[in-house]
């Protein structure tokens, strides 16, 4: 069924799982460094086509009804944009469903000057929709860090900022200085105009008992 009840990961060892790669290869990689690098750049693309497939071939349509990933309008300057809401982030499904339904998602968006908008709203802790993000970055095409031109995070706290500096400096460079850290809907809606923005209602009521009306 493909359905896996609680926590789901996205760690390299999974994924290689699924190409087919075995642990023998891995300790023998670990052996050669320079051989672990250059078979690590090599699967890359490997994951990201294996993704592609599956978002092509199975049935997503659950995982799309969770609305965690979306397409909404443009910003002000035209450019297409994706939504990703923390909240609906789904866990009871196997990781490689929820992957390919994100790429699903980005592809299309990608191929040109695109923006992201993450909504942390009632989010606490660590979350693995950052871990998903990083996962799509690191074994996607380049152009989903060049086409990238601002990734917009809406009411997140201290320890996800944490997390998103970590992830833009340390894991996927190429997205540092196109995080933007936005703390109300009024600041986003200056570059996302509000018809063009779907925002779910639990978002618009904790933002309006946070920072009042946004006209």
């Amino acid at each position: 069924s493909g359905v896996h009840k609680g926590h789901w990961s996205t760690s390299s060892t999974s994924l290689a799982k699924k190409l087919n790669v075995t642990q023998s290869d891995f300790s023998a990689m670990r052996q050669d460094p320079d051989s672990a690098r250059l078979y690590e750049q090599s699967q890359q693309p490997d994951v990201y086509t294996q993704l592609l497939q599956w978002s092509r071939t199975e049935d997503l349509s659950r995982i799309a009804k969770c609305r965690a990933v979306y397409h909404s309008g443009f910003d002000v300057t035209g450019v297409p944009v994706v939504v990703c809401v923390g909240k609906h982030f789904p866990t009871d499904f196997s990781e490689h469903k929820v992957l390919s339904h994100f790429i699903q998602v980005m592809d299309p968006a990608t191929t040109r000057p695109y923006c992201l908008v993450y909504f942390h709203t009632g989010c606490s802790g660590a979350r693995k929709d950052l871990e998903l993000l990083q996962t799509v970055f690191l074994n996607s095409p380049a152009r989903y860090k060049t086409n990238l031109k601002a990734l917009y995070s809406l009411h997140s706290s201290r320890f996800q900022k944490v997390m998103q500096w970590w992830f833009t400096v340390s894991k996927v460079k190429q997205v540092k200085g196109k995080m933007v850290q936005l703390s109300s809907l009024k600041q986003l809606f200056a570059k996302i105009s509000p018809d063009q923005l779907q925002v779910p209602q639990f978002i618009l009521d904790y933002d309006y008992n946070m920072h009042g009306a946004t006209a």
